[in-house]
């Protein structure tokens, strides 16, 4: 196809070596990337919604760089390969039922190229009773089927990648502590403790085995940079106030521990996302690019769902796609603007930017989100 087009500015070396190592399809310039990306995302927007000028409104701002796109995006939009999203976190119930069912669908996600995470808290501890008699082998012992997956299902070229969640009060959290020591029957997998208010107060005010948890916990971020520290009520208190009115918990976050969704037996949560360029504020401040980033992602959302509804083991993030149409928009290039304009980082100049800055795209993004719920 022939393109009026220059290529971007910033496909230079470095970015086509990147998109070349199969984030294009066999045969495709970013030319074609692009057109494939919008097309798809104005085809699930309707034709009311996803028009021509919509659609080159969506082009100017990804061939300006303003509008940054995710991998699975440019991977798989517009395809039949895979799917435009590619970050999810299950929550798994105290049974083997369920238990067996979480995994198939961390297995499902992992080939179709996802970072996958998982909560284990309401898994019973080791030696803990269970029907007929039996004991518990633990949460953690359930984790290396997860850890298997990781070694044994492939994303391609790729192994997958997978982070558990467990409290800091669970029965087995010393021995969940030891994930990735030497001799650990664990060494494929990521993880996280989840800390309440109540047990980091109870520890600075002085209990002694909390306050040897807790120092074991750093003492291991020391040596192997893990595990992550996921404050749970801190995330609850300070959730959209829809998640506090409809009773929804977020009991953990995804692999790379920077989103808060809630999840539940039978939704498991997705990470939407792309990313606004700041290093170009001064160019787009006054245009509505934040509204068209909603828009974009609420495209990639109805993608998503279509490929995943009623789908064997993607059906749980299918319905929190469906319920939640949840989506992140983030920034990047805040580091380039402020050096671009000599402004020290931590200056009261660098202080109001941000507040003006980050206030503006909340106030555009959240009035965009509103219209596209009454429409």
């Amino acid at each position: 196809m022939t393109y009026s087009r220059q290529a971007p500015w910033w496909y230079n070396e470095e970015s086509k070596a990147v998109l070349d190592r199969g984030y294009l399809l066999n045969g495709e310039t970013i030319h074609d990337a692009i057109e494939r990306i919008t097309a798809s995302v104005c085809h699930y927007l309707g034709e009311t919604v996803g028009t021509a000028e919509l659609k080159e409104a969506f082009k100017d701002a990804i061939y300006k760089g303003w509008l940054s796109l995710s991998s699975p995006i440019w991977t798989n939009a517009g395809t039949s390969r895979g799917l435009p999203i590619s970050c999810q976190g299950c929550y798994i119930g105290d049974s083997i039922s369920d238990i067996t069912t979480k995994l198939g669908e961390v297995m499902m996600h992992t080939k179709l190229g996802a970072g996958t995470s998982a909560y284990f808290g309401n898994l019973r501890g080791r030696g803990a009773s269970i029907t007929n008699n039996g004991k518990s082998s633990g949460a953690v012992s359930f984790m290396k089927l997860f850890d298997t997956v990781m070694t044994v299902v492939t994303q391609g070229a790729r192994r997958g990648s997978f982070a558990a969640y467990l409290d800091i009060d669970h029965p087995d959290i010393e021995e969940f502590l030891r994930i990735k020591d030497i001799g650990s029957d664990l060494q494929n997998i990521f993880y996280a403790v989840c800390v309440p208010d109540y047990w980091m107060v109870e520890m600075i005010e002085g209990d002694a085995e909390k306050r040897r948890i807790w120092a074991r916990v750093l003492e291991s971020r020391v040596q192997k940079g893990l595990p992550y520290i996921w404050f749970s009520d801190t995330n609850n208190i300070h959730k959209p106030e829809i998640y506090q009115y409809l009773g929804c918990n977020i009991t953990h976050s995804n692999l790379c521990s920077e989103i808060a969704l809630p999840d539940a037996d039978k939704e498991t949560f997705i990470c939407c996302l792309c990313s606004l360029n700041l290093a170009l504020y001064d160019e787009w401040k006054d245009s509505n690019l934040p509204e068209l980033a909603v828009m974009f992602l609420d495209g990639i959302l109805s993608e998503y769902i279509a490929k995943t509804d009623g789908k064997k083991f993607l059906k749980y993030a299918a319905n929190f796609a469906k319920r939640h149409r949840a989506i992140g928009i983030g920034v990047l290039g805040w580091h380039s603007y402020l050096q671009s304009k000599m402004i020290p980082f931590g200056s009261l100049r660098a202080n109001a930017l941000t507040t003006e800055i980050f206030r503006s795209i909340q106030e555009k993004t959240t009035e965009e989100s509103r219209r596209l719920a009454e429409r």
